[in-house]
């Protein structure tokens, strides 16, 4: 019997491996197994908060996966994806409303580049060296669609994000050599659907969902449905652009 890849799941900014626990048990459920993320932070887990901190801790959990893996990220964790991806575990990515970024970017750079955002530089304060977003912009720029229930939830759960992750800028494009799939967030509030597009055109594939910046909230089944289907595509393939070795 084929092993199925285990779906490693990381967690955008503020947020926590929570955010995708309904996406989780959902995909456990079709027999894959999952790696949900925390990435180190204020109130969330010990370690190095800085972007460089969180590319440790990926690569860190990504050697630590036996057999394949489909690498998953929403929103900020899309830059940790573009950074370090390329793990050579690693046979497909899925962007979901996440920052594919090409060098020389930053989240920063890439989403106040273009109006329309309300989780903007002008939605979001620096208390010392990290950034807070208030509940009210957080329920209004991330979870409009969700149940008012599951949105109280969420908003009480944010912590907040060191303040170099969103400035920090990628040097390494994982996107090009890793089968990638972009997942288009036409409601979303937080990068809108215009920037969300820019970004999709530039990987092999991508979809639309009907939702907010938080379908895995929203709507996990469709969500999960989605990430099952790049799994099953790639499932046991090699990597794009990977020149096989060569032993002499």
């Amino acid at each position: 019997m084929t092993t199925l890849p285990t779906i490693v799941l990381v967690h955008g900014m503020w947020h926590g491996s929570w955010a995708w626990e309904r996406v989780a048990t959902l995909l456990e459920a079709a027999g894959h197994p999952c790696v949900q993320v925390t990435l180190p932070g204020k109130d969330r887990s010990p370690g190095d908060p800085t972007f460089r901190g969180h590319c440790h801790h990926l690569s860190r959990v990504l050697a630590g996966v036996r057999g394949d893996v489909v690498l998953v990220g929403h929103s900020y964790s899309g830059a940790l994806l573009t950074e370090v991806g390329d793990a050579g575990n690693v046979r497909a990515m899925v962007f979901v409303s996440a920052f594919c970024l090409e060098p020389g970017e930053s989240v920063a750079s890439v989403n106040d580049a273009e109006a329309g955002s309300q989780a903007g530089r002008d939605d979001i304060r620096q208390v010392g060296d990290y950034l807070v977003i208030d509940p009210d912009i957080a329920r209004n720029a991330f979870y409009h669609d969700c149940t008012p229930a599951d949105a109280a939830r969420a908003v009480e759960r944010l912590t907040p994000e060191h303040a170099g992750t969103r400035v920090a800028v990628v040097s390494n494009a994982a996107w090009r050599t890793v089968p990638s799939h972009f997942v288009v967030c036409t409601l979303d509030r937080a990068c809108t659907p215009e920037v969300q597009r820019m970004m999709a055109s530039r990987v092999e594939s991508s979809s639309e969902l009907v939702s907010s910046h938080s379908p895995m909230v929203s709507m996990p089944r469709a969500l999960a449905r989605t990430i099952i289907d790049v799994a099953s595509r790639h499932r046991g393939t090699a990597q794009r652009g990977h020149e096989p070795e060569h032993t002499s």
